[in-house]
């Protein structure tokens, strides 16, 4: 009777012990996934609003007189040049545009903040997203994006604004980023 009792202690303290490690396991695996999309992508996995109003945004353009750069640079392409400039976007070497950004305004939320109409817009206000402290400084510091300004972000993003999220080499090909660019103006109107 002895051996019994002592073999059903054994076996209930290894069954305790092992649902320990069980749920330990767990929470260390619960804890990575949440950390890593943070770690790749700079995406928070619990979201807090920093985002403005219409009207604030809408305050801070007003002012500044920009043109309407969707109108500006209303022209026909080839569908060659639109096959192009989606290439560009979809795939360029270092990163895919496509894969973290919406660019219409019916696309689904996806890791990065939305492009929809984005030419004329201060940056760090699209809805639905957490930006990291180095942009809402930059739009309090007056950063409107504009193709000019696109093309700096992208070219160069660790550069452009330090300590943003955004984690993918910049574009050194000027040709690709007008492409990328150009796709934007006609994608996100």
């Amino acid at each position: 009777i002895q051996h019994q009792y002592f073999c059903l202690t054994k076996m209930r303290n290894y069954f305790i012990n092992a649902r320990g490690r069980h749920w330990l396991l767990i929470i260390i695996l619960l804890a990575v996934s949440a950390y890593l999309p943070y770690l790749i992508f700079g995406a928070y996995p619990i979201a807090k609003r920093v985002n403005l109003e219409q009207e604030q945004i809408e305050a801070i353009v007003e002012e500044l007189d920009l043109p309407n750069y969707y109108e500006l640079y209303d022209y026909e392409s080839t569908e060659a040049e639109q096959l192009l400039e989606k290439q560009a976007f979809d795939g360029w070497e270092g990163g895919k545009c496509r894969f973290c950004h919406a660019v219409r305004k019916d696309d689904r939320d996806r890791m990065a903040p939305s492009l929809y109409k984005i030419l004329g817009r201060p940056a760090a206000v699209s809805g639905n997203f957490t930006y990291s402290d180095a942009l809402i400084n930059m739009r309090e510091n007056g950063l409107v994006w504009t193709p000019e300004t696109i093309d700096a972000f992208i070219s160069d993003p660790e550069n452009f604004v330090p300590g943003n999220r955004m984690r993918v080499e910049g574009i050194k090909d000027a040709k690709t980023r007008e492409l990328i660019i150009n796709y934007l103006i006609r994608e996100s109107k």
